[in-house]
């Protein structure tokens, strides 16, 4: 069940209007199914260095009851931050269809440079990562990929509209709320393990 929710927290997320799903939907809608998925495939590769920076590093640190403590609470700040800006965020699409000879490479940086990517797996998914850590990647990953390539389908398949954005934004800051309360109940477990 943990690998479920774990997947499905990855989904939400990368579902989240933010600059990488924006960059697909952008290639979907402008210039169609296969730039679309080369960005998937440039973000998806950050998402691979992510989780092994957080495989080599964070994934032995965050064992650690301090540390479970201060991502506890950091994480439940910075998400319940995140709800309230996306839950009064209006989303507008721009259609700028400008082509661009490297998408791979683009959206590998912007993946790499996104902010929201780099605190989502140093400070939120840490905690929810299970003692089989492969199996967390796997689930984590495939949550966040299926999001990714729905995006790059939905988007060059049809115009998404401003509405449904808003809906997932919506659904996504109640969802992020569930999480922090979460790592705020992580956060006391550990504060009860260390006094």
């Amino acid at each position: 069940m943990d690998y479920l929710i774990l997947a499905f927290v990855g989904f939400v997320a990368a579902l989240t209007p933010g600059p990488d799903i924006f960059y697909v939907i952008r290639q979907g809608l402008c210039n169609g199914i296969k730039n679309s998925l080369i960005a998937v495939a440039g973000i998806l590769s950050g998402n691979i260095v992510y989780l092994s920076l957080v495989y080599l590093g964070l994934g032995t640190i965050g064992k650690n009851p301090y540390f479970q403590l201060i991502v506890g609470i950091l994480g439940a700040i910075y998400l319940f931050r995140i709800a309230v800006i996306i839950f009064n965020e209006k989303v507008s699409i721009k259609k700028e269809c400008d082509i661009t000879k490297n998408i791979y490479k683009e959206a590998l940086f912007l993946n790499l440079s996104n902010p929201k990517a780099m605190i989502f797996f140093a400070v939120v998914v840490t905690p929810f990562l299970s003692k089989n850590i492969m199996l967390s990647f796997v689930a984590l990953f495939t949550g966040i990929a299926l999001a990714f390539l729905t995006g790059a389908v939905i988007s060059s398949k049809i115009n998404l509209e401003e509405k449904l954005l808003n809906l997932i934004n919506k659904i996504a800051s109640v969802v992020f709320v569930f999480f922090a309360i979460k790592l705020l109940i992580i956060a006391f477990e550990a504060f009860k393990e260390i006094f």
